[in-house]
């Protein structure tokens, strides 16, 4: 009788240790779901120099559901989207066009202008009592606001907005937003990370969900911070057709779909905003598109677009690259160079050649292929950054490429071998 109260004894704490076993088990898997989830939502963000919206909360106007601008109307026929320049007219001194590069942060070409409020050299002298405003360019809904700080230091704001379905916005570096705005986000749960591009970090929060109302000239914030002289201004029409790209996989629907902010005014506003565009050193782009290009990829050739131990879309540019020409100066091709090329000693810059349509030195990127040569480039220090680098160049495959330092100071005549001490990027 003992003996059975024991056998029963026993059988119950077995079953109690079973069920607290599969009890802490379900638990354990829990949290382990919920760090995956929450790295993956920290890994989500598109952050850079400049505050942007995640891909998780990316809208595609083509995609009804839960779309906040199905509510407006379908856009006109053409550009004319937008009758007041979002800073007021003397507030501002020159415009640049798409396709600048200025890695880390910035190494693909941006999909974005910047309009020069403020002294780039000099953003912290911006104050409020020289912030210029940021006007409604039309009458628009803002529908996503995010905060980015400079941890330990500056916030600013992004405000994305759409003046008709189907095309939106992106206003970037405004260093205030209005009463209005303000009292709306006060309202929403804070979405935020922690992320870190350009060789310092940021805490982004995001603002998602939000319906404000704004009228054509409106004020709703300050143009520029005290992290950046330049509001940037991006734009995305899903009328038009797609970027080319090499791998458009590597991008998500917004940058696949970039258009210049300056196009969506009357013929007469357009051609007195371009009287503006200039690099930063007041170079004067002639090529067309006036307002610049993201479209820089040529399938099979060295020029593009590249990246480096990646798979899927890229979220921060730092560590890849771009073989592009100068946004400007676009008899100019540069290598942009992000924090990869670091292992082989090639500092992140962007430098600069002009380019040959015949040999194996200074040859264009469109001509290079993988042909088993090596080329190689004598460049100079486009953003006055760091000594010139002499570099090699090969494409062991169509769809791969390597990057070097030349241990002399110029490429000399040739031939030119690669080593072991490479950095690999593929499309």
């Amino acid at each position: 009788m003992y003996q059975d109260e024991n056998i029963k004894k026993s059988s119950s704490r077995k079953k109690i240790l079973i069920v607290a076993a599969i009890i802490i088990g379900l638990v354990l898997i829990g949290a382990l779901l919920i760090g995956i989830r929450n790295h993956q939502k920290k890994n989500q963000n598109i952050g850079g120099p400049t505050v942007g919206p995640t891909d998780e909360n990316k809208i595609n106007p083509s995609q009804e559901s839960n779309n906040p601008l199905s509510s407006l109307p379908a856009c006109k026929d053409g550009k004319e989207l937008f009758t007041t320049f979002p800073v007021k007219e003397g507030e501002y001194t020159s415009i640049v066009p798409l396709g600048n590069l200025n890695p880390s942060g910035h190494t693909f070409p941006t999909d974005h202008i910047y309009v020069e409020v403020h002294d780039p050299q000099h953003p912290q002298d911006y104050t409020v009592a020289v912030a210029k405003a940021l006007i409604a360019p039309a009458d628009i809904l803002i529908y996503g606001i995010q905060s980015s700080e400079q941890v330990g230091g500056v916030v600013d704001y992004a405000i994305d907005f759409s003046p008709c379905k189907d095309a939106k916005g992106n206003f970037g570096h405004v260093g205030s937003i209005s009463a209005k705005l303000k009292t709306e986000i006060d309202k929403i749960e804070t979405k935020c990370n922690e992320y870190e591009t350009g060789g310092k970090k940021y805490r982004g929060c995001d603002y998602f969900g939000l319906k404000i109302e704004v009228k054509v000239g409106e004020q709703i914030g300050t143009a520029g911070s005290e992290r950046s002289g330049m509001l940037d201004i991006w734009m995305s029409d899903y009328r038009e057709p797609q970027a080319k790209r090499a791998n458009e996989s590597r991008w998500n629907s917004d940058r696949n779909y970039v258009s210049c902010f300056l196009d969506y005014y009357s013929e007469s506003q357009k051609n007195q905003f371009y009287g503006f565009l200039r690099g930063p050193d007041n170079g004067i782009r002639t090529k067309e598109p006036r307002c610049g290009t993201v479209e820089v990829d040529v399938a099979g050739t060295a020029q593009g677009v590249l990246v480096n131990n990646l798979e899927g879309q890229f979220q921060l540019e730092d560590t890849h690259l771009a073989l592009a020409y100068d946004n400007i100066q676009t008899d100019k091709q540069i290598f942009s160079v992000g924090t990869a090329a670091s292992t082989v000693g090639i500092p992140t810059g962007a430098y600069s050649f002009t380019p040959k349509a015949e040999g194996q030195a200074n040859r264009d990127f469109s001509q290079v292929t993988a042909d088993g040569k090596t080329y190689c480039y004598d460049t100079i220090n486009a953003n006055n950054r760091g000594a010139s680098k002499t570099m090699l160049l090969t494409m062991p495959s169509a769809e791969k490429l390597r990057i070097a330092i030349l241990s002399g100071s110029t490429c000399g005549a040739g031939p030119w071998q690669m080593n072991n001490s490479f950095v690999e990027y593929e499309r």
